[in-house]
């Protein structure tokens, strides 16, 4: 059987438990590991992070595991037992010292829920003063919490970054586990506050299926699409506790997610306001078993064998929180999802995706507005990438990848002048794509044509010559031919290549009209790392050529 036939399999009883057993296996002995007597945030964190980050996946993310640990505690494991009270004792040692010594005033956003359950699941098998202790705790972290985010209460009538300060899907996070904390410990009060925001969140998110991060009035910051699973996720989940769940505005929110999936199930970067690159995590599973498109979907994505969720490679709070949304995924027959169905899709901002023989092909003319009301935000990256290309068989050629304070990541630039500074207009026709995107001195016209092999082409009357660069998704190790016989290995040292016509890998091939450039290397801005330095591994290549009048780029897939 084919990947692509297990979707009309859908989720099956079965099938939702076979997952459940692996996660199961799967979290206890990386618990114990990570969860060690005698380590902190610090000797445990990745040391390319920030300090910040060590902290919260320390003390608040990787927690999350007490609630799946809770299940096999519950169910006679000492050893998992032992890993809960260890966590416990952490959580206390944070609220109590470690944020006081190390500056930090970040609340228990994602533990706090994993906590509740855990305890919940223990309180009546555990002595009773421990189970005193760990409910006098949860409600200090769950006041905090409440405190942090002002009562769940926005500043402004805006339920994006600036209603908080902060990533809204932070705080839909904080509410669910508010919710669930006030059912648990019997205080329908954080309840009442809880579901109030979630209504008011659902109110807020975007008809087309998507929650914002950093936005405007006019709503043109776009759509979070990493982002959204978390905030979606969160919210269906409370509305289903509260008997409030509005299914078909749950669902738009998993098409949309899938619309702007490729056929490997690669999340497009130059769709989403902020991050980059992801697959499917483990927010917001639940949300696609709403549709037989969504069942199909997980049925391919957890499949143990053919997937592209791998177990074993999933943090504690990815492991924890995907045995959670399982709870909540419904079972049923599935169909085919929307990254394999031929056509065009667009949200109601300029920005769309077209599927034509194996390709996926996006295109934007987003207005860069991070530039504008997040200019020092690391969180908050410059939109600048328009095009995103892959094929089914040949893999990934145009990432969508963004960055920050780096033009060279900007698809099209006169100078410095490399973000387009309005929102633009965009056609998506039966056999092509046409954007117009607005620079702050140009303006350009971008048009994908679709086919067996497509063909990008841009037109500008601007006076002086515009350079196209595309970021081609090629890392270091990787071998291109430069078409005139030159053979390339991208290695440690930055290099270019002149007088290029087209680059090439074993499965993919992009050809130029005229000569350019391919340049060794660039890096994008990562906002969790020292230094906003991201890793070796996430240097591209770029594909500069400059032209006036017209350009024009042809893609191929080789050797399938």
């Amino acid at each position: 059987m084919s990947n692509i036939d297990l979707a009309a399999e859908g989720l099956s009883a079965d099938f939702l438990q076979e997952i459940r057993s692996r996660i199961h296996t799967a979290i206890l002995p990386k618990a114990e590991a990570y969860f060690k007597a005698g380590e902190d945030a610090y000797s445990q964190g990745n040391p390319a992070l920030k300090r910040g980050e060590m902290s919260v996946g320390y003390y608040d993310y990787q927690p999350c595991a007490t609630s799946t640990l809770g299940a096999l505690a519950a169910g006679g494991n000492e050893r998992a037992l032992v890993v809960i009270r260890r966590i416990f004792d952490n959580t206390r040692y944070y609220i109590d010292e470690w944020r006081k010594k190390e500056g930090y005033t970040t609340s228990l956003r994602r533990a706090q829920l994993h906590l509740a359950l855990c305890y919940d699941r223990l309180r009546n098998l555990v002595q009773p003063g421990e189970a005193e202790a760990w409910r006098a705790l949860l409600t200090r972290t769950a006041e905090d919490m409440l405190d942090h985010f002002h009562n769940l209460q926005e500043r402004v009538p805006a339920l994006d970054n600036r209603g908080f300060g902060t990533g809204i899907n932070h705080v839909a996070i904080a509410a669910e586990g508010i919710w669930k904390s006030g059912e648990i410990l019997e205080r329908p009060d954080w309840q009442e506050i809880a579901g109030a925001f979630m209504d008011r969140l659902i109110a807020y998110g975007h008809p087309d299926g998507y929650f914002e991060e950093h936005t405007n009035d006019a709503r043109e910051g776009g759509p979070s699409l990493v982002y959204t699973p978390l905030t979606a996720g969160c919210a269906h989940i409370v509305q289903r506790w509260r008997n409030a769940l509005d299914r078909e505005r749950f669902a738009r929110c998993g098409a949309f997610y899938r619309n702007f999936t490729d056929t490997r199930f690669r999340a497009m970067a130059f769709a989403d306001e902020r991050a980059n690159p992801h697959g499917l995590g483990c927010y917001g599973i639940a949300i696609h078993a709403l549709s037989p498109e969504g069942r199909g979907f997980l049925r391919m994505a957890l499949d143990p064998d053919d997937g592209t969720v791998h177990l074993d490679r999933m943090s504690l709070e990815g492991l924890s929180r995907l045995n959670l949304e399982l709870d909540y995924t419904e079972t049923g027959s599935g169909a085919i999802p929307e990254p394999f169905h031929e056509g065009t899709v667009r949200i109601t901002m300029p920005l769309g995706v077209a599927r034509s023989h194996g390709w996926t092909v996006g295109l934007s003319a987003m207005r860069a507005l991070n530039r504008e009301i997040s200019p020092k935000g690391d969180y908050a990256l410059d939109r600048q990438n328009l095009l995103d290309l892959s094929h089914a068989k040949a893999g990934t050629i145009l990432p969508g990848v963004k960055s920050k304070y780096d033009p060279q990541w900007s698809t099209v630039r006169i100078g410095d002048d490399a973000y387009p500074v309005r929102t633009g207009n965009l056609k998506m026709e039966a056999d092509r794509a046409v954007a117009e995107v607005f620079y702050e001195t140009f303006s350009v016209d971008v048009t994908w044509i679709y086919g067996k092999c497509p063909r990008l082409m841009m037109a500008s009357d601007a006076k002086g010559p515009l350079k196209t660069q595309l970021v081609l998704e090629a890392p270091s190790g990787t071998r291109l031919s430069l078409g005139d016989g030159r053979s390339v290995e991208l290695g440690e040292e930055a290099a270019e290549y002149e007088n290029v016509r087209s680059v090439a890998t074993d499965a993919w091939e992009v050809h130029s009209d005229r000569a350019g450039a391919l340049v060794w290397h660039i890096s994008p801005f990562n906002p969790y790392s020292a230094g906003n330095k991201s890793a070796p591994n996430a240097r591209r290549p770029v594909y500069v050529v400059e032209w006036t009048g017209q350009v024009e780029f042809s893609f191929q897939a080789r050797n399938l």
